[in-house]
């Protein structure tokens, strides 16, 4: 079932994409691996970074059109097929739709693709989002390793939505410790079952935070064309 909080829905699709529903305004994150040929349009689309399970542009087809607001981090300069694009880097900031969308850090410290080479490097420029709607804030952390800027978050994040899987993000056990730093209201695995991890990554961390930090395990949905 979709996640309700205080007026906004989210819906779990697959990876790192979610669909999050707000005043009858959607807003799509990172599609990718899509099982639908077709979903409602959305208002808003927001893309953390260039790789291709992140940025796949026959996924973003299917939830954007002409009109779509597209929120992507630098690194998709250029690379963005349908839409009205906004490049962000981190520190950076957007309104679109009356809605205010910050970009903050996202990278590696611990997840090398070789030695001393991060997958997500830091001067790479990828990013997470901070999506606020209302008094509520979804942060999509993207792909990202438990990082110090993570503490500036603490407080201030309703829903936080993070990578669990390992390999080419946080474990979820420093996606918990990640989590409890935070300190959101509610926390929400992402980023397994499709490339690496599995769904015990996302009980995995649940389970390390009972007690400390209410999780939701969404199962990914389909959604009404």
């Amino acid at each position: 079932m979709p996640l309700e909080h205080k007026g906004v829905r989210i819906t779990y699709l697959e990876h790192d994409s979610f669909l999050i529903e707000w005043k009858g305004m959607r807003i799509y994150t990172d599609p990718y691996k899509l099982p639908q040929p077709r979903y409602p349009v959305g208002d808003v689309v927001t893309i953390s970074h260039e790789h291709f399970d992140h940025l796949s542009p026959d996924d973003l087809r299917k939830v954007a059109g002409p009109g779509t607001d597209v929120v992507a981090s630098a690194n998709c300069r250029g690379k963005i097929p349908v839409g009205r694009a906004t490049y962000l880097s981190p520190g950076s900031s957007a309104t679109v739709r009356g809605i205010e969308i910050s970009a903050v850090p996202a990278y590696n410290v611990n997840k090398f693709s070789a030695p001393g080479k991060p997958f997500h490097p830091r001067d790479y420029a990828g990013v997470g989002f901070l999506i606020r709607l209302g008094d509520v804030t979804v942060y999509h952390a993207g792909d990202t390793d438990h990082i110090p800027e993570m503490r500036d978050l603490r407080g201030k994040v309703a829903v936080a939505l993070l990578p669990v899987s390992g390999t080419y993000v946080m474990t979820a056990e420093e996606a918990a410790e990640a989590a409890a730093e935070i300190s959101p209201e509610i926390a929400v695995p992402m980023h397994w079952g499709a490339i690496v991890g599995d769904r015990k990554d996302a009980e995995r961390f649940r389970d390390l935070l009972k007690g400390k930090v209410r999780v939701e395990v969404l199962d990914k949905e389909r959604v009404p064309g």
